[in-house]
């Protein structure tokens, strides 16, 4: 078996990939957990930061998925499930808005998704090299938008804090 389509040699990557994903969930939750009642009260943020754990643990879930030991169509059949779960919490949480560039690239990273895990399934086609690929930008991608959210909560907060300081 080629490296595009054994899991076995990219033990290492997978390893790494969880390991970043988890401290950054870790990282989101704590500043979540902080601003909890500005997350919770605004309609765009909470939505925004449910998605980000999300993504982030979804990446956890593909390291865990592709370092236990099984066959390659089993793994691309898991990897399928799994993008169809997140799929439907996307759509679940996502603020109504028109198509953007922002959509259309969540759009292409699950199509990706889908055409890599049956890529795996079939052995043909990019495999391994395809997936990490996604990983990655998926992984920046998200790390943008958790910076983005945790700026946004620093910013209401410091409304909140201004708020209060005038009313007192």
């Amino acid at each position: 078996m080629n490296a595009s389509n054994d899991p076995a040699a990219w033990q290492n990557f997978y390893v790494m990939i969880g390991t970043v994903n988890g401290a950054l969930v870790g990282l989101v939750f704590v500043a979540l957990s902080i601003h909890l009642r500005e997350v919770l009260d605004h309609r765009v943020l909470k939505p925004r930061a449910v998605l980000a754990l999300v993504v982030l643990a979804s990446q956890i879930v593909i390291a865990a998925i592709v370092l236990t030991p099984q066959t390659r169509e089993l793994l691309g059949v898991e990897i399928l499930f799994l993008n169809g779960i997140f799929i439907a919490l996307n759509i679940r949480n996502r603020v109504p808005s028109k198509v953007n560039v922002t959509s259309l690239v969540s759009l292409a990273i699950r199509v990706t998704y889908v055409y890599w895990a049956i890529s795996l399934v079939l052995g043909v086609g990019g495999g391994f090299y395809i997936l990490d690929l996604v990983l990655v930008v998926t992984l920046g991608r998200t790390m943008a938008s958790c910076w983005t959210l945790v700026t946004a909560l620093g910013e209401a907060a410091s409304a909140v804090a201004g708020v209060r300081a005038n009313n007192d």
